[in-house]
């Protein structure tokens, strides 16, 4: 079955993120009142009277998925049930937002890499899945598996990512290096000046 989804920012954002974000927001959801709300917060998914039935059975079925999947908890009956996020879900929605942030690409390079090099042990190995998932979202380039550099000031970035995987600077260490050995490669992939 072809999954609902609506336009942001040039990507598609597949229904059960939608709801994720809307409960983000606003922290609880009446099913009942979901439909009506639904449509003033998703009016490229609106097409008209006959199009709103198959958006409310929709919604009803990515909230189920959701519930089924443990990122959302329903209380209540059918009319008056309530949609919560649950610890889960709020992991899931956070892990959405990190992987949407862009780090601001700056006009001139400063001629400095930023290198971020990791070591995560094994009982913790969905942390560095998600660490490397979160970098090469970003624009970082893998040098190694646990070395990953980037040209342009990344600080918030580095900060956001350590808070949401909960990774200190034992596991986690970036540092700014003034060069790299034959960074040729590096300048090209990154699209900057090379050294004449």
């Amino acid at each position: 079955m072809k999954k609902m989804r609506t336009e942001t920012r040039g990507r598609y954002l597949p229904m059960r993120n939608l709801i994720l974000r809307t409960l983000a927001m606003c922290g609880v959801l009446s099913v009942a009142l979901m439909a009506p709300k639904a449509l003033t917060l998703l009016k490229k998914l609106d097409r008209g009277a006959a199009n709103r039935k198959n958006l409310y059975r929709r919604i009803t079925q990515a909230i189920s998925r959701l519930e089924r999947s443990g990122l959302v908890r329903t209380s209540g009956q059918y009319a008056s049930r309530r949609v919560t996020l649950t610890k889960k879900g709020r992991a899931t929605i956070n892990m959405i937002y990190a992987s949407e942030y862009r780090i601001p690409e700056q006009a001139f390079w400063d001629g400095k890499w930023r290198i971020v090099m990791f070591d995560i042990r094994e009982k913790r190995r969905k942390t560095r899945s998600q660490l490397r998932f979160l970098l090469f979202g970003a624009g970082f380039l893998r040098l190694q598996d646990s070395v990953w550099v980037y040209p342009y000031p990344c600080d918030e970035f580095i900060s956001l990512v350590r808070a949401h995987l909960k990774s200190g600077t034992g596991e986690m260490l970036s540092f700014v290096a003034e060069a790299l050995e034959s960074d040729r490669k590096l300048r090209e992939h990154f699209r900057l000046p090379q050294l004449s």
